[in-house]
């Protein structure tokens, strides 16, 4: 339910690896757009009869919310018996630190969340959420089944102990991604001798408002073109305050960080720390600056055999759960044999 033509960031990553993987194992016939495009692509699907001859639709709900013709286009499908699986990707709507009703348009989505997803819901034969706690708010309990983002495995060079760069993927602009404790904890940290430097791969507008200190490079890279930096890259950092949305999510970018075997600093949100705790591949540090801080010079004072062993750990997590894993369980969950037809919106 996004167009994938205007780049990759969190939700376009996510399905753009997921639909590759799935075309690796299935013909898949693809539908995406905006809400207006998909109409317009869903009545040609129908009107040329390519319906008849699925074996399964996958479907990635986006914050924008499901139309008139994407639920049309799901009751003829149930009419014909094909199976569905809907992958619930966010609730945004329902938490106020990403989601404000500020306009009559947002206040009408953010009342039209639930219902209009749980219609999605029951349209399907099976739901997946990335975490647990995202199915408890949207459901009410964790019993759904569980798609974490999946990973790309990077063209990963061994660690340099003594590279002093932080990688950070996304946007910090939003209050609750951390921007601000991520630079305060820097320089922090530099104040204290360790001259670590910060590269922000984002979007234009997405960089940290106002003026940047010089050690902060701004990178517009996407995909594998990231793989370039990592030979000069420490570790991975997410600074995510710890938020009632935050705590439950799983960010598409930690399965991301776990593919560049480095090892990662991260804030101590619940979905997040644990996958890092459990796996043994990096630190989780208070959410603040001096959480931060701390956190960077454990890292940088680290022996190399420990940021080895986190980077190595990362990686065989990553491997363990590449999105060719989980397009394997989206297949699993509609019951489609290899190389069977599958349509994906």
């Amino acid at each position: 339910m996004y167009p994938l033509d205007r780049g990759l960031w969190g939700a376009t990553t996510r399905i753009t690896q997921m639909r590759d993987a799935l075309g690796r194992r299935v013909d898949l016939d693809v539908v995406s757009g905006t809400r207006l495009e998909r109409a317009r692509r869903l009545a040609r699907y129908l009107n040329r009869g390519r319906l008849s001859g699925l074996d399964g639709i996958y479907i990635e709900n986006s914050t924008a919310l499901p139309g008139p013709a994407d639920l049309a286009f799901l009751v003829a499908a149930r009419v014909r018996h094909v199976p569905i699986v809907t992958y619930v990707r966010d609730a945004q709507q329902l938490f106020a630190e990403y989601f404000r009703a500020d306009t009559p348009k947002r206040a009408v989505s953010r009342v039209a969340f639930l219902p209009l997803t749980r219609a999605l819901m029951w349209l399907s034969d099976e739901v997946a959420f990335p975490s647990r706690g995202l199915a408890r708010a949207v459901v009410g309990n964790d019993g759904a089944q569980l798609l974490p983002p999946g990973a790309r495995l990077a063209a990963a060079s061994p660690i340099d102990p003594k590279a002093r760069n932080l990688l950070f993927i996304g946007g910090l602009r939003v209050p609750a991604h951390g921007g601000q404790i991520l630079l305060e904890g820097i320089e922090l940290a530099r104040d204290e001798g360790h001259a670590v430097e910060l590269l922000c791969v984002c979007r234009p507008g997405e960089e940290p408002t106002g003026p940047l200190p010089t050690w902060v490079h701004v990178k517009r890279l996407e995909g594998a073109a990231i793989d370039g930096l990592l030979p000069d890259v420490l570790a991975t950092v997410l600074p995510y305050r710890r938020t009632p949305y935050n705590d439950l999510a799983m960010p598409v970018k930690i399965p991301e960080y776990a593919g560049f075997a480095r090892p990662m600093i991260v804030t101590d949100l619940t979905e997040t720390a644990r996958l890092v705790t459990e796996n043994r591949c990096g630190l989780v540090v208070h959410d603040s600056a001096e959480g931060i801080a701390e956190g960077i010079a454990r890292m940088v004072t680290s022996d190399p055999k420990t940021l080895a062993e986190w980077g190595r750990s990362a990686r065989a997590w990553a491997e363990a759960n590449t999105w060719d894993v989980r397009a394997a369980r989206v297949l699993e969950l509609l019951g489609i044999p290899k190389d069977a037809p599958a349509w994906s919106g």
